[in-house]
């Protein structure tokens, strides 16, 4: 199996692949395996926190019964609660640094003043992927990340 920095592209195609299993790994951490033998830890310790409908997971008895869903897309628990397996993906990925999340990527954008527009001229970007990877839309892969990075360093010495 491959984990989590060895997973294929960061795609929209790589979210939507099939679980192969899944098991609970700790009070709120799940170890997911994909059908392309990708394996990640998904540490959702802040969701649960975050998420009154998810609020039942923060019993550890309750999320140690994390299931694969009937059609292999999902995990499920007791009560109807699942989770999709793309933002299970996704979430391992920023987890792992490979993706870098919406809000730090607002983040950065906002410690620089950056508009939207700013930040699409300064990376290279279009105003459309801009908006995309602000509102979470599409996965920010990690050459965007580093290149916002690169920016601040270029960014600073203005």
């Amino acid at each position: 199996m491959r984990d989590a920095s060895g997973a294929g592209a960061d795609t929209a195609e790589a979210m939507l692949q099939p679980l192969a299993a899944v098991r609970a790994a700790g009070p709120a951490r799940l170890e997911v395996a994909w059908a392309d033998g990708t394996t990640m830890f998904v540490d959702l310790a802040a969701v649960l926190e975050a998420s009154l409908p998810l609020a039942p997971l923060r019993d550890p008895a309750v999320f140690a019964q994390a299931r694969l869903g009937a059609e292999g897309f999902d995990v499920q628990w007791p009560g109807g609660i699942e989770l999709a397996g793309g933002q299970l993906w996704r979430w391992g990925r920023e987890q792992a640094g490979e993706l870098m999340s919406a809000a730090l990527f607002r983040a950065w954008r906002g410690r620089h003043n950056l508009s939207q527009n700013q930040a699409a001229r300064t990376l290279g970007l279009s105003l459309r992927m801009i908006k995309y990877y602000e509102s979470g839309e599409k996965p920010i892969p990690k050459t965007i990340r580093l290149a916002c990075i690169g920016a601040s360093v270029e960014l600073a010495s203005r």
